[in-house]
């Protein structure tokens, strides 16, 4: 039977051994050391992990992997409204396109599109991150007016909005991204402002509203 462990390999653990081996330096009796903690993915402080598998002959063979290494394995959970289907013809295995079925009889029509995005940032380097997709998209929409946000995901996960808003068109593009290690959840929202008035007069969530609450509930799967 193959079994699969996850370790805990965090700062705390380097300065526990770090003063340990000081004071045995010292001439100090030996302190036991803790042991190392079974964790889950979504510690923030993990950085690598150790899987354990058996072979054929008892012996255990431990290959250590690290986290960037292991993020296109990861994936979450997220659930669109049901007035939202999908888009055959747009979708990809990459990306899933929704339409509302509400506004068909629109000559242009708001998308919601899901994704991830493989990034070279893990979660403790959030800062370094929403300045990477700022500058990305200032670069891009030299014309649009460019603001930001930040919130937590129900599951207590960054969420990083960013609104283009270019006067010139008829839409504006939102950006949700859950932060996640070294991949981002990607909620983007193309909406249509006629649309979106329209919903607004009929005491209904926007495109945008819809994208916002479909990130918020987003959680990231375990990846063992």
């Amino acid at each position: 039977m193959r079994k699969r462990f996850l370790k805990k390999r965090n700062a705390a653990s380097v300065c526990r051994m770090t003063l340990l081996c000081m004071m045995l330096g010292a001439g100090l009796s030996a302190l036991p050391l803790q042991a190392e903690e079974d964790i889950y993915l979504e510690d923030d402080l993990m950085t690598e992990y150790t899987v354990s598998e058996e072979s054929g002959d008892g012996a255990a063979d431990e290959i250590t992997i690290t986290a960037e290494e292991n993020a296109d394995l990861i994936t979450g959970t997220y659930t669109v409204p049901s007035e939202w289907t999908e888009d055959a013809s747009q979708s990809t295995e990459e990306k899933k396109v929704y339409r509302c079925s509400g506004y068909t009889d629109q000559e242009s029509v708001s998308t919601i599109t899901c994704s991830y995005l493989d990034t070279n940032y893990s979660v403790m380097e959030y800062e370094q991150l929403r300045d990477m997709l700022t500058n990305n998209l200032l670069y891009s929409n030299v014309n649009a007016q460019i603001s930001t946000s930040a919130v937590y995901t129900k599951a207590k996960d960054y969420l990083y909005i960013l609104i283009v808003d270019d006067s010139a068109q008829d839409y504006r593009d939102v950006y949700h991204y859950v932060v996640g290690d070294y991949r981002c959840f990607s909620v983007e929202v193309r909406e249509y402002r006629e649309e979106a008035s329209l919903a607004e007069s009929r005491e209904m969530d926007t495109p945008q509203e819809t994208g916002q609450k479909i990130a918020e509930e987003f959680t990231w799967n375990e990846a063992w």
